[in-house]
Order: C-alpha cells, then structure tokens, then sequence
C-alpha cells in the first residue's frame, strides 16, 4: 500500500524565519516504512512543486494530511479534495486537525482524522482499512458513522522507545535549515512528547492527554550526529511541549559534543520552575544557548485563569540564572486574554520590561479548540468553532489581531505588541546573546522569502514590508496609549528596570 504524506504551506513569516519542521510527519513517515509500506513525504514548506503533479506519479492509496499550527489550513482542504478526486483515502492529523476533526470528516474533507500523535494509530488504521473496518476499536480517531462525526476516547500508543530514528532522506533536509542566534544551520528535532501541566490555552490537556513521556537520548543524539557529519548541522531547536532534561541526560549531551568533536548549539522551550541554576549552568556546558520559557502574563489574577499559578518571582530568578549561565531567554508573553483588562496588559508589559530577556515574543490570544479558555468561549456564544475551519493559519492568528475577547481595546493591543516586536528587533543586549541577533535573523529571513519562483517571492517581500511597516507604525505612534503602559521612548535601551514583584 502507498501513503503519501503531505504538509501544507506555511505563512510567510514561518516559512521564512523558524520553519520548525513538523515532527509528527516524519516520525509518522518514518515508522510505516519500517512497517513495510511504501510512503512519500511532499512538504509544501519546502517543496514547492504541485501537490496534483505528485499525486499523479505517486498514485497513492492513502493522503495523509498533516496540519500544525504553523501551516495553511485552507491548502490543507485544498490537497484533501484533489486527493479524493483522485480515489485516494485522505487521513488528516496533528494540532489543527485535531482542534477541527468534527468539521473535517463532515464536510467531507477528510475521511478519518486521527486526534493525538499518528503513527501506531495510522498502522492500525491501514489494517482496519485492509481488514473488518472496525474503526471504532482505534483509539483517538474521528470518522462518520451514519452520517454523523463519531470520535473515539483518546490514548497515548506509541512507545517512544521503540520508534525508529527518523529517517532524514524522506526529505531535502537542506532546505529545513535555518539561521538563528549561535548557529547558521538550525534544525527542529525532539526528545520528548507531552506536557504534565494543563494551561487553559494549551492544547496538550487533550491532545497529548497531559502526559509527559521521553524518547531515548541516544536516539536524538545518534540522529543529530548523522545530521552534523551528512549536512553540516550546527544547531539544534527542541521543539518538546516541555524541555525537561535530567542532569544525567545533560551530561550525556555533553560527553557526546565532547568525544565526537561536535560544536553544535541546541536549546528550547521550557517552563521556569524547572531547571535549577547549577543545572542551567551544566546545559551550558554541554551547549545550549538560548531557551524560551513560557512567562504568558505578568497579571496575578489573569496567570490564575490560565491555570498557571507561577510566583513572578520564579520567573525572575529563572531569567537571571539564566543570564548568569551565559544562556539566552526568549520570553514568550500572550496579550488579550479573555476577561482581561488594561491594567492586567499593563502589569505583563511592565514585568516583561523588568526583566533581563533577550527576546520579548508577544502573541495575541488565540482561541484553539479543544482547549480549556476557547470551551468556555464557546459556552459562552463568544466563539463559533464551525467558523474556524478552512482558515489561513494558527501562525497568522497568533500574529494578527482576529478576534478580542478581553477588554482591551484593539489599537491598545497592538501597539503593546508592536513595541515589544521592535525592541527584540534592535535588541542590542550585552552577555549572554549575541549583538544584533535578531536583526541578523531578519537578514537571513530574507533569502527564504526568494523561495518558490518570482510570483511567491514578490507577495513575500509585500506581506514582509507590510508587517515591517505596521510594526514601525504602531511601535512609535500613539503616545498616550504606550504612556498608559509605560512603553516610553522605544528606542532606548530596554531592559534593566528591576521594578519589585
């Protein structure tokens, strides 16, 4: 049987700058053809050949669409429906499928949607396909029964342990690669799934079923060795829900670099009540070099909404061990929470100003369904989750104002935003970041955006100039709003203003 794997297109602003690869294909990709089954991966983030033109020389069995938050929903429905043109069964998977697994099967994009991670479950699929059709026996699949949308109870399968190394080749690997602070050939990679919190805005809860569960360390480094000697990897990006490194795994990742003469970087995401300062400081050693810890607010009342009770105070000794360590920290803040008010915005501006970051990522909030926060927006007829579906993507509406269900008024949003982006923009803090990183990104940014022939190269460099410019616009215009806030002059340097918490 032939399974061909597609990712849709990214945003210009994700394909262009991180462009995180999406695990769950390659992984997914990788296990059925160990399985014995003949697949194809075509990732419209990179290959930008026409999807019909591969379906008519791959003629597969079986579409497996796979649709993260970064990539465009709408080419999703796009690929799903010349693939049925062409007989083929189409299985969509990963976040977004997930979130809107119900529309998909009903609106006759897809036939199956499989919810929480794919590859024991794609396998199962197969055999029921090729056997009795006992669909309901598969955990975590969404399909119609008598004309109506049925989803079975979710479940972790797959054993981390025994799921092969991903087989890189199913790929052009070269063109993932991306610049980033510390290293010029930067790749996603993974060393564990699932998360044991449960914020309201987070999909894990139901996704991964908040469990936590580690792939072998020697799997990740074997594969980044591979990586290093075969295409000249320098850089690392974990793009875990939860970094959660033991000391004994960081001292493995260190003798690793160390006997194999292996220089690369690595860091990712993580929470600040994790990792102790004398952890951080060994994870130095071993060579991480920027890790992005998840600050969301800095209003005591709007964490409690959450359900992320941090003391700020944590978050502050964790930003300044990791400053002392020599590491970078990213923050990553969301603004226009539901129920929020401007004085709850203000204290998140003023305690994201009162640390030592080296990068300020702030989002807008995003209703993603089957999350905590967009269940109770729905509860409340504020959120029509069939109007979701066939959207652009969840990257643009992270980065683009699409809905406001705080109390916040729109431009007052936006300019927090936009002055937050301009100061990681022209960041020029001395330590443990380099000078001008993010500056240095955009450039690289560039030649990513010449990609895909002179048609998409013309709309990237527009959307791009169109962002540059709003982000000018709203960072230094509407002074009384950015006093309200405290964002004084935006071109000052930023950062050590140690107010209390």
């Amino acid at each position: 049987m032939k399974i061909l794997f597609f990712q849709p297109a990214a945003g210009f602003l994700m394909r262009g700058t991180t462009y995180p690869v999406c695990r769950g294909i390659m992984t997914t990709a990788t296990y059925m053809k160990s399985k014995g089954f003949d697949v194809r991966v075509h990732d419209r983030c990179i290959d930008f050949s026409s999807p019909k033109k591969t379906i008519e020389e791959f003629a597969p069995d079986i579409v497996t669409v796979f649709i993260p938050p970064t990539v465009s929903t709408s080419e999703g429905v796009e690929i799903s429906r010349l693939a049925r043109q062409f007989g083929a069964i189409v299985v969509w998977a990963e976040v977004i499928a997930f979130a809107l697994a119900e529309q998909a099967v009903e609106n006759g994009v897809a036939d199956f949607v499989i919810n929480g991670e794919a590859e024991v479950k794609l396998e199962l699929l197969v055999r029921e396909l090729n056997g009795d059709g006992r669909f309901e026996s598969i955990p975590g699949l969404t399909y119609l029964e008598n004309g109506l949308a049925r989803t079975t109870a979710n479940a972790n399968l797959t054993d981390l342990n025994t799921l092969p190394m991903i087989d890189w080749e199913l790929i052009d690997v070269e063109k993932c690669f991306r610049g980033f602070p510390y290293c010029k050939k930067m790749l996603y990679m993974y060393t564990s799934r699932g998360c044991p919190f449960r914020c309201g805005f987070c999909y894990n809860a139901t996704f991964y079923c908040s469990v936590h569960r580690k792939r072998p360390i020697e799997f990740v480094l074997g594969e980044i060795k591979a990586l290093v000697r075969d295409h000249g990897l320098d850089g690392v990006n974990f793009s875990d829900e939860l970094l959660l490194l033991s000391d004994e795994e960081i001292e493995k990742i260190a003798s690793f670099r160390c006997q194999n003469g292996l220089n690369f970087y690595w860091g990712g995401e993580v929470r600040a009540d994790i990792y102790r300062p004398e952890s951080l400081r060994r994870m130095y050693d071993a060579g991480c070099r920027w890790l992005l810890v998840g600050i969301e607010t800095g209003s005591p009342e709007t964490r409690k909404k959450i359900n992320k009770p941090m003391e700020l105070i944590v978050i502050r000794r964790f930003v300044d061990a990791c400053s002392e360590a020599g590491i970078a920290t990213f923050g990553s803040f969301i603004i226009g929470i539901p129920g929020e008010k401007p004085e709850d915005v203000a204290q998140t501006a003023q305690f994201a100003l009162s640390l030592d970051l080296d990068a300020f990522l702030f989002n807008f909030f995003a209703a993603i369904p089957k999350t905590a926060l967009c269940d109770e927006l729905v509860a409340r007829g504020l959120v029509d989750i069939s109007g979701l579906f066939g959207s652009s993507t969840g990257t643009r509406v992270l980065q683009c104002l699409t809905g406001n269900y705080s109390e916040v008024p729109n431009v007052e949003l936006k300019v927090v935003k936009a002055y937050f982006d301009w100061l990681t923009f022209t960041r020029k803090k001395n330590g443990s970041s380099e000078k001008h990183a993010f500056a240095k990104k955009a450039v690289d940014t560039l030649r990513h955006f010449a990609e895909g022939g002179l048609k998409a190269t013309i709309a990237n460099v527009y959307n791009a100039g169109k962002v540059f410019v709003s982000v000018v616009y709203y960072s230094h215009s509407h002074k009384k709003i950015r006093d309200r806030y405290g964002l004084y002059n935006v071109n000052k340097k930023a950062g050590g203003r140690r107010a209390e918490h």
